[in-house]
C-alpha cells in the first residue's frame, strides 16, 4: 500500500523513462509451482517466496533485452525440499504512458530451470512470458510490479505433464 501511495504522490514529479540505456534490478516475489498433476496424491506445498536479479539494455523507447536469475524458493514434496531456480533471456516490449513516468511492459523469454531435490539436480529448457507496470522517478530509479510464468513439458515420470512456476514480483531498478 505504501508503494502505491508513494508512486501516486510522485506523479507530479515524474519524468519520462529513459529511451535508451542499461539497467540493473532486483525484487522479491511470491511464487507458485504448478506440477500439472505429476504429484497428485502426494503431500506437496506449492507456494513460497523468492527473489530475482536482472540486468538489461533498453535499445529503443519500446524495446529492451534482459537477462534474469530467479530463485523461486523451496517447495516441499513429502517433507523433502525441492529448490527451483532459473536463468533466462527476455525480449521486452514497452508502452510508455506519455511523460508520466509510467510504462506497461511485456516479455517473452527462453532459458533453463533447475530443480534440486536431496542433492540431485535436473535442468530443463523453459519458455517464459510476463506482464508488468513500472514507474520511473526523476533520476535513475524505478519500481515495478510484474507477473511472470515459466513453463515446460516434463516427461521424466513416464507421462507428460505441463509444469510451471509463476512469480508475482515487486522490483526496484537502477537505470544508467
Amino acid at each position: 500500500m505504501g508503494l502505491v501511495i508513494l508512486a501516486v504522490s510522485g506523479i507530479a514529479f515524474a519524468e519520462p523513462a529513459k529511451e535508451r540505456g542499461a539497467y540493473l534490478g532486483a525484487g522479491l516475489a511470491g511464487t507458485m509451482f504448478d506440477d500439472g498433476g505429476a504429484f497428485a496424491g502426494f503431500d506437496f506445498d506449492d507456494s513460497d517466496s523468492g527473489l530475482g536479479i536482472f540486468g538489461g539494455y533498453k535499445f529503443l523507447k519500446h524495446f529492451a533485452v534482459e537477462a534474469r536469475y530467479n530463485d523461486f524458493g523451496t517447495f516441499t514434496l513429502e517433507g523433502l525440499g525441492v529448490d527451483v531456480s532459473s536463468l533466462s533471456v527476455h525480449a521486452v516490449g514497452i508502452i510508455p504512458f506519455g511523460d508520466s513516468g509510467w510504462e506497461l511492459f511485456g516479455q517473452l523469454g527462453l532459458g533453463t530451470v533447475e530443480f534440486e531435490l536431496d542433492g540431485v539436480s535436473e535442468d530443463e529448457s523453459v519458455g517464459s512470458a510476463g506482464l508488468g507496470v513500472r514507474f520511473s522517478w526523476p533520476g535513475n530509479f524505478a519500481v515495478a510490479a510484474q507477473l511472470d510464468a515459466y513453463a515446460y513439458e516434463d516427461t521424466s515420470l513416464g507421462a507428460s505433464y505441463d509444469v510451471g512456476v509463476t512469480s508475482t514480483m515487486i522490483s526496484f531498478q537502477y537505470i544508467f
